[in-house]
Order: structure tokens, then sequence, then C-alpha cells
């Protein structure tokens, strides 16, 4: 496939279709279901699958019941970290549904032990009622959290049903996604029922391969390690009156502010020359593995000049 949006789109169209085909699933009951505070795309087929937004129901009549991150009878949103409100979920649906989708670390709690457990127990809960776990790798994976899939850190004996993968397989170079399955999975889908224009193209595949190869042969994903333990020790030797907390998995990283208006912090930083993402409550970070230590600890200096001098400011442009 071309995009990410694309891959978990022909993801669940392969999930529903191995549920109605093998789990016997009547076509109009069967339902994919997602996790809270994961992101798959903006495409109509998949939006359904992330935090409710009120434009995709009032602009756009996406309201969907075949596929969504709430519980089908109440309308909650089936929210990352709380295993309780998957499992009664799943127990009162589970013959419905086909698959469950998420993206494994978020990188976002003080412990990332926390979030290894929740989706180890979601994907446990799927193994014990016979429904297709699929995940979602397209931001998370290619070494970036310090093992080349986030669900590796699940531990050795998960496998999921589909894995989809974007963005970094190709090293920026070159827009390819992928999608992986097991066998059984796979071999639902006839022929002529899914496509994509520039998808499994020779330049994307060369792309690919090469991004690899550099990742094995520089050790890339040790270096993400080693890189995000120079970030944490760097943000925790600050002691800063605005940070609540880093959180960080290899390369991965979320910093969590109080106090602040994190889109003050972010439009201050563009101003000095260092580009970061804001979020409700604090700053995401994703480190190239390739980054210099020296890099990285220039670019942490500007964040932490932001940070104390933030509040000398009125209106910063760009907030």
């Amino acid at each position: 496939m071309t995009s990410g949006t694309e891959a978990v789109d022909t993801a669940c169209k392969i999930a529903r279709r191995w549920g109605i085909n093998q789990k016997g699933i009547s076509p109009q009951e069967c339902m994919i279901l997602g996790v809270g505070g994961c992101y798959h795309g903006l495409a109509s087929g998949v939006w359904s699958l992330m935090n409710g937004h009120s434009l995709k129901v009032k602009r756009y009549g996406l309201d969907s019941r075949i596929q969504m991150n709430t519980n089908p009878r109440t309308g909650e949103v089936l929210e990352y970290l709380n295993l309780d409100k998957m499992r009664a979920c799943l127990e009162e649906y589970k013959d419905r549904v086909a698959a469950v989708i998420m993206e494994c670390i978020h990188g976002h709690s003080r412990d990332v032990n926390e979030e290894i457990s929740y989706a180890r127990g979601v994907y446990d809960l799927c193994k014990s009622m016979n429904i297709l776990f699929i995940a979602d790798e397209v931001r998370q994976s290619v070494g970036k959290t310090g093992k080349f899939f986030s669900f590796q850190h699940l531990g050795p004996n998960v496998k999921p049903g589909i894995v989809t993968m974007g963005k970094s397989i190709t090293g920026g170079f070159y827009p390819q996604s992928f999608i992986m399955g097991v066998a059984t999975v796979m071999a639902s889908v006839g022929p002529c029922e899914m496509a994509s224009t520039y998808g499994f193209t020779p330049l994307g595949i060369a792309a690919a391969n090469a991004t690899i190869d550099v990742i094995d042969r520089e050790n890339l994903i040790e270096r993400a390690v080693s890189l995000g333990d120079l970030w944490r020790k760097t943000v925790q030797s600050w002691n800063h009156p605005l940070v609540d907390y880093v959180a960080q998995v290899g390369a991965d990283s979320n910093l969590i502010l109080r106090e602040v208006q994190p889109s003050r912090v972010v439009a201050l930083c563009m101003h000095r020359g260092l580009f970061v993402y804001p979020k409700p409550d604090g700053i995401r970070l994703s480190f190239a593995m390739t980054m210099s230590n020296e890099l990285l600890l220039e670019g942490a200096e500007i964040l932490k000049s932001c940070l104390d001098d933030v509040g000398k400011y009125g209106l910063i442009e760009g907030e």
C-alpha cells in the first residue's frame, strides 16, 4: 500500500473477511473494535476507530456501527490502559467481533510496563475468544521503541493476526506501507478484492530493503535505546518546575508538562529553530535513530530555554 491509513483500512477489510468467512459472523453484524487514544488515519473507513470527533459525525455522517473504539451498547470509549472495559465489551460481543486493532505502545505513561501489561492483556483476551489482534505498527515500528516492532515488548510468544507498517519502513524516502498476516487470515482474500495503484513498486521495495539494511548495519535499534536513555537523563537533570514527568521508550518520548500551555512552548521552540509536536498535556518527541548525541543535546537545550522563558511572553505567534 502507499500510506499507513491505507494499510489500516485494508487490514480491517481483511479481518472482516476472515470474521465472516472463517468465524461465521453475519456480514451485517461483523465488527472491528479499536482502542481509545490510538491513531489510525482520517480516511472514512478508519476514522471511526479513533476517539470521538464531532466532525466525523456532524460534517461527514461517519458514525460507524461496524468499526468503532466504543462499547456498542453504552457508547463508552474503550480507553487505553482500562482492561476491564475491553474485557466486558468482548465478553458481551465476542461472537460479533472479528478483530481488535491498536497501537500497542503509546509511550505516554510514567512506567511503560503499564502499557505493556495492558496491551498484553488485550492480546490474551483476543486469543481466548478467537478474535484477531491487529497491531498497528505504522507509527511505532522499525526500531523506534527499542525493538523492531513495538508489539515485541509484549513477549516472545505474541504473534498478531495482522501487522501494519508504514512511514519509517522506507526511511522517509518513499511513501510505502505494508501489511503482514498469518497465512490463514491473509488467504481469506480473493483475487481483485484489494489493490493499491502505487503499492509494491520496485522503488518502494528497494527503499524498504535499504532501510532495514542500514538499521542492521548501524545497530540503530540499540542506538534508539541509547538516545532515549540520554534524553531521559537530560530532562530529569533539569528538575524543571514546568515538567511533570518524561515518558520514554526507546527513541520515542512524551514530555508531560504542568502549569503551562504546551502550544505556547512549542511555538517558542519553533521561533528558536526546534520543531516539536504539541499535545493537550505536553509535547511529543520522536528522535531520528541516526541523530548524534550532540544534536540531541542541542535540541534539548533549546527546549529547556523555551521552558525557562515562556512565562516572559504574552501572545507567541503560532501558539
